[in-house]
């Protein structure tokens, strides 16, 4: 019987702000990245990172540590690290649609600086995705989305077909366990193949072929023993085969035979909790995003177009 592979990839998630303020979560940022950096320039075993699907972690970084644009620039372009497609990870029922597609736009423009966005709709902690989400990626150029939170109950594997209003259609990775599935990681081979075996067995009747494993969480750092603990389990058993990767080099190989189809919103809190017209966000802050957005698309740019 041949070995199960199981996909880890290295990432972290990162909210600007939250439970700290904008700037203490940026002087994690800093560490985080400078520790990141010389990881991947100094290890050939961590051969990848992903930054969360959205460049604003890049540019708070760089406001900090300029001089170190032409080491990340090198490392991208190389493909050890993801960015983009997204500025920003929006919350989409807060936002316009032309907001949406100005985010992507921005996240777009930025990462070609380094070599060019990941080609992945990466949505991992939405609280429910819009409709038109599929249609919005395929206009980009994108055939894969990844989500997790809104996903109804009559889809049951960890990969289906999203289908917007209009017949565009991505194929979804569905992160039934969330984005964290895989953060901290053990630093032992034979504690690491039991995790793993413990989350098969959880979980396994979603899987429909290889796990992916999701190293990483909300402002976590990189494991750097990673690439060392993977080859002592790999050589530890054959049971499962241990694969640092991309979230791009997963999904290129990824099923897409005999997938369910799911058409429209995402907004069931089947399995994960959902916060319906996402309450954490204050109703005064919400009004003035509104009205903002509404001088802007109505009013200033139609003008400065007439004018």
């Amino acid at each position: 019987m041949a070995a199960r592979r199981v996909a880890i990839v290295p990432h972290t998630h990162w909210d600007r702000e939250w439970y700290k303020s904008y700037q203490e979560f940026r002087l994690n940022l800093v560490d985080m990245f400078d520790t990141l950096l010389v990881l991947l320039e100094s290890d050939d075993s961590y051969p990848y990172f992903m930054l969360d699907g959205q460049m604003a972690v890049v540019d708070d970084y760089l406001e900090v540590r300029p001089e170190d644009e032409e080491r990340m620039r090198a490392l991208a372009a190389a493909g050890r690290i993801s960015m983009g497609p997204w500025y920003v990870l929006m919350d989409e029922f807060l936002t316009s649609g032309e907001t949406i597609i100005r985010n992507l736009q921005m996240g777009l423009r930025r990462a070609a600086a380094f070599g060019g966005a990941m080609d992945i709709g990466y949505l991992p902690d939405m609280f429910g995705h819009i409709a038109q989400m599929p249609q919005i990626l395929r206009l980009a150029g994108f055939t894969n989305a990844v989500v997790w939170r809104g996903v109804p109950s009559t889809v049951t594997k960890n990969g289906f077909f999203w289908e917007a209003p209009d017949g565009s259609t991505v194929r979804a990775e569905y992160l039934h366990d969330g984005y964290s599935n895989g953060a901290t990681l053990p630093d032992d081979a034979k504690a690491l193949v039991q995790r793993v075996a413990s989350h098969l067995e959880e979980v396994g009747e979603l899987v429909i072929d290889d796990l992916l494993c999701m190293n990483g969480s909300d402002h976590l750092m990189p494991q750097p023993w990673l690439g060392r603990v993977v080859v002592e389990a790999n050589d530890l058993q054959d049971d499962f085969s241990f694969d640092i990767t991309s979230l791009p080099k997963y999904l290129a190989t990824a099923p897409t035979k005999g997938l369910e189809r799911w058409k429209g919103e995402l907004r069931s809190g089947f399995r994960a909790d959902m916060l319906m017209g996402v309450t954490s966000n204050r109703v005064d802050v919400k009004r003035m995003g509104g009205l903002a957005v509404r001088e802007l698309e109505r009013r200033a740019e139609p003008l400065a177009a007439l004018f």
